[in-house]
C-alpha cells in the first residue's frame, strides 16, 4: 500500500479499515499522495488510499481505478464509486471521516465578530464558483459552524485517535489524553 507515512491519510484509512475488518497489509511510504500515486501507476505499490483531489484526473483519464469512496455514500465528483459502507459495512461507525479544510478563530473573539465571519464564510460556501471549483477538486462542502463544527471535530478527533491506537500506530493512548472512545 502506498503510503504518506504515519499518521497520513494513507495510514489512518488503513487504520480505520483494520478497525473494520481483517487488513494486513505493508506500507510503503512516499513524499506525499503525488508521488505515491505516481509509483502507483509506475507499479511499485499495488493500491493507495488518496484524497479525490489528488487522484480524480486520474481516474477520469482511466488511468487509475477507484475501489471506493471513504464516505457512508457515493460523492457527486466519482458518481459510479461505491461508498466504503458497501463493502465494508462496519465502516459505517467512523464515517463521515476525511482531511478537512476549515477557518478557525480563538475562543475570545468577541461572539459579533464570530457571527460576522460565520455570515461571510456561509455566503462564500454556497457562492455557486466556490462550489463549481470544490467540485472540481473533489472536495464535499460540508459548511458548518457552530456546535455542528464542534461535535463533527470532537468526532473525527476520537474515531482517528482511536482507530491509531487500535492499530498499534499510536504512541500515546487517547485515554491518557481525556479523548473517549467513540
Amino acid at each position: 500500500m502506498g503510503s504518506t507515512g504515519p499518521g497520513g491519510l494513507p495510514s489512518t484509512i488503513g487504520a480505520l479499515i483494520a478497525n473494520a475488518t481483517d487488513f494486513n497489509v505493508t506500507a510503503i511510504p512516499f513524499d506525499g499522495e503525488g508521488p505515491g500515486l505516481t509509483a502507483m501507476l509506475g507499479g511499485e505499490v499495488d493500491f493507495m488510499p488518496a484524497g479525490i483531489s489528488a487522484a480524480a484526473e486520474q481516474i477520469k483519464a482511466g488511468n487509475m481505478r477507484a475501489l471506493a469512496v471513504v464516505n457512508p455514500e457515493p460523492v457527486d465528483t466519482l458518481p459510479d464509486v461505491p461508498a466504503i459502507t458497501e463493502t465494508l459495512p462496519d465502516m459505517e461507525r467512523f464515517l463521515p471521516w476525511g482531511p478537512f479544510y476549515g477557518v478557525f478563530v480563538r475562543a475570545e473573539v468577541p461572539d459579533d465578530v464570530k457571527a460576522k465571519l460565520t455570515e461571510v464564510f456561509t455566503t462564500a460556501a454556497t457562492d455557486a464558483t466556490f462550489l463549481e471549483l470544490m467540485a472540481n477538486r473533489g472536495n464535499v462542502v460540508m459548511n458548518m459552524s457552530g456546535q455542528e463544527a464542534i461535535d463533527f471535530l470532537a468526532k473525527w478527533q476520537q474515531v482517528t485517535t482511536w482507530a491509531l491506537q487500535d492499530t498499534g500506530a499510536a504512541k500515546v493512548s487517547p485515554e491518557e489524553l481525556g479523548i473517549p472512545r467513540p
